[in-house]
């Protein structure tokens, strides 16, 4: 989720502006360029890596034995290392503190966290048999948690330094735009000023933690929808635009999301944890089973 930066009219780091002005960035709702770039690249480098493996099929039948489907193993399992233990070293640790934020690092993490394991499904031909089959699944498995846990990840706000944001923080946000709107509508007409009465004491749907993270994307665009649909009412009945007041009742609602799930998020990835990280370690100690086997045997690129 990209957590939205404040809409024009809004000074984040003061007092409401009486007039459109460009926003200034918050530390509770400030985002990134591009949050899913990491997932871009996976998937451009994924496809770049089916087209080899179409045009090898056309050439000689692929296989985890031939030198073309060893490398992809070999540099599929580099890649699942390395994603751990830099991410590990530079979360953990203070050893590599100057090579960059940890946001960062996570990207990288996801990034060869995708394309390792990519690679590694290539390397076993689509076959999987003992315990070449067993480390694939629980390929598949550590793969499937990290997306999950970076769905949780993204449903905490943070800052552009990736530092994640207060209760305190975001309620100092809320009671900005709040002022902002109440000094926006005040020369507005009635129904409008209802309009943002009503918005304001909307009924939320009660939801637990796993509901109110996961169905988010859901609830925003349920929201925006009934959101666009009144104010456009709105425009028709009274000739104004108020498209002002509407990115302004987005960002509140918004923030106040933001409030409601950043208990919810934390609690979740504390749980996603316990599951991962075990699941990880069974991943590497199977692959390390399946690649001293190879090397007893000299498989392949070996002989």
């Amino acid at each position: 989720m990209l957590h939205p930066t404040a809409p024009d009219g809004v000074i984040t780091g003061g007092r409401p502006a009486s007039k459109p002005t460009k926003a200034k960035s918050s530390p509770a709702t400030t985002t990134t360029a591009d949050e899913s770039l990491e997932l871009k690249l996976s998937l451009l480098v994924c496809l770049g890596l089916s087209g080899m493996y179409v045009i090898y099929e056309l050439l000689a039948e692929p296989g985890g034995g031939q030198l073309f489907g060893h490398w992809l193993g070999i540099l599929g399992t580099f890649l699942m290392v390395l994603t751990e233990t830099l991410y590990s070293i530079r979360k953990r640790t203070t050893l590599l503190r100057w090579a960059g934020p940890v946001r960062y690092w996570l990207s990288f993490h996801i990034f060869t966290g995708i394309v390792g394991p990519f690679m590694v499904l290539t390397h076993t031909a689509f076959q999987f048999r003992g315990l070449a089959g067993i480390t694939m699944a629980l390929t598949v498995l550590v793969c499937g948690s990290g997306f999950l846990g970076r769905y949780f990840y993204t449903a905490i706000p943070r800052s552009l330094a990736g530092v994640e944001a207060s209760s305190t923080d975001l309620v100092d946000e809320i009671r900005r735009v709040q002022a902002a709107i109440a000094e926006m509508t005040q020369q507005r007409s009635d129904a409008v000023q209802a309009l943002v009465e009503a918005d304001a004491h909307r009924q939320r749907r009660a939801r637990g933690d796993w509901m109110l993270v996961l169905l988010r994307g859901w609830d925003d665009w349920r929201y925006r929808r009934n959101l666009h649909s009144q104010v456009r009412r709105l425009e028709k009945t009274g000739q104004q635009k108020l498209g002002d007041v509407e990115r302004m009742l987005m960002q509140r609602r918004n923030l106040e999301r933001q409030m409601r799930m950043l208990q919810a998020a934390r609690r979740l990835l504390s749980v996603w944890h316990i599951a991962h990280v075990p699941m990880g370690v069974a991943l590497f100690s199977s692959v390390a089973i399946h690649v001293s086997a190879t090397l007893y045997f000299g498989a392949g690129v070996w002989r």
